[in-house]
């Protein structure tokens, strides 16, 4: 892209019919296009210098200041736009005009994110960093100007080509529609909400309760593999079955969190913030005894694994165990509930 070319010029073809003033515009050309831009104030062509695009007499020293001004930010905000790479458009000029700085969205979400990191729980941190990760993926430099209807139907197609499922491109839209209500709300930013009536409107899925039964447990039970991720894996999807325990929980559970002595996991929730004591059976603390011989009381209990990474472990383990299934860590939680609601008097 060319650089753009800024003048003041005035508008002969809106001359006022007494007087013979005419309008003043910033003209903007780009490669062959062009756009004027009132600035609210008139001129008679005796007092307007065509090739200089300024005022000339006594009296005009005032607009000539405001009109260098208007295309001095002009003119920065143009040089700005294409040395960061972005492709500069007339949609871009009008809101910058309008107050949108030409930031990078990129700076503008971690600036967010910085405010928004001491209320949020891990799990949700993991969820913003995801779609941040995705965002780039698709688009490595967005501006603050890019943000539209159009981008975000463009990155929803870019969702749904990763087969990450209804779910997932609900919660990638959710959260970047909360980035842009919180950019403006502390004022990183004026980004008009692309989100909405007659707008781009987000879709919520339709849940399907996936949950395992007994015989289907004891196949995950009897899983084995010489992988100890795997393994641990395996045994955190128990975990959950067993407790109902969320991921954020089980990945955060420590030693400390566990007393035998009185048979409970006493733990604080990282989404919910409650304090909860869950009754230990045999099987969990079995389970447990695995990989606590010999930890520190702040040890966490199970290896790093991401959540998505587990997913993924957990579902070649359904394969390998002949359970046509879509499992998740998720799904240990609702076999946990549907065990409840089958065998214990509500």
């Amino acid at each position: 892209m060319r650089k753009p070319i800024i003048k003041a010029v005035i508008r002969t073809d809106k001359a006022d019919k007494k007087t013979g003033e005419c309008p003043i515009c910033i003209q903007i050309r780009i490669d062959g296009d062009k756009k004027r831009i009132s600035i609210g104030e008139k001129i008679h062509p005796s007092h307007w210098d065509t090739d200089a695009g300024r005022a000339i007499g006594k009296g005009y020293g005032n607009l000539n200041k405001m009109i260098d001004k208007r295309k001095s930010d002009l003119e920065e905000f143009c040089a700005d736009t294409i040395i960061a790479g972005y492709q500069l458009s007339f949609s871009d000029i009008d809101k910058f005009l309008n107050g949108t700085k030409n930031s990078s969205f990129y700076d503008i979400f971690d600036s967010v994110m910085e405010i928004k990191k001491p209320k949020i729980c891990d799990d949700t941190k993991y969820k913003y960093d995801t779609l941040r990760s995705r965002l780039k993926a698709f688009q490595p430099r967005i501006s603050a100007s890019n943000i539209d209807v159009a981008f975000i139907t463009r990155f929803d197609n870019y969702l749904k080509n990763l087969n990450i499922g209804d779910g997932g491109i609900y919660n990638h839209h959710k959260c970047l529609k909360c980035i842009i209500n919180e950019a403006n709300r502390y004022k990183k930013a004026k980004i008009e909400q692309p989100y909405g009536k007659d707008m781009f409107t987000i879709k919520t899925p339709k849940h399907k309760t996936v949950f395992l039964d007994e015989e289907e447990v004891i196949k995950f039970r009897g899983f084995k593999s010489d992988s100890i991720l795997s393994n641990t894996v395996r045994d955190m999807f128990l975990l959950s079955c067993y407790s109902g325990l969320r991921y954020s929980d089980l990945f955060s559970l420590k030693v400390s969190d566990i007393d035998f002595n009185k048979g409970i996991i006493s733990k604080k929730m990282l989404k919910t913030k409650h304090n909860i004591d869950i009754p230990m059976n045999s099987q969990i603390k079995t389970l447990l005894l695995k990989y606590m011989v010999s930890q520190k009381s702040n040890t966490k209990i199970f290896r790093e694994v991401s959540n998505q990474v587990g997913n993924s472990i957990l579902k070649e383990i359904a394969k390998e165990c002949k359970i046509n299934k879509n499992i998740t860590f998720h799904v240990g939680r609702h076999t946990f509930a549907s065990y409840l609601v089958n065998n214990c008097n509500i």
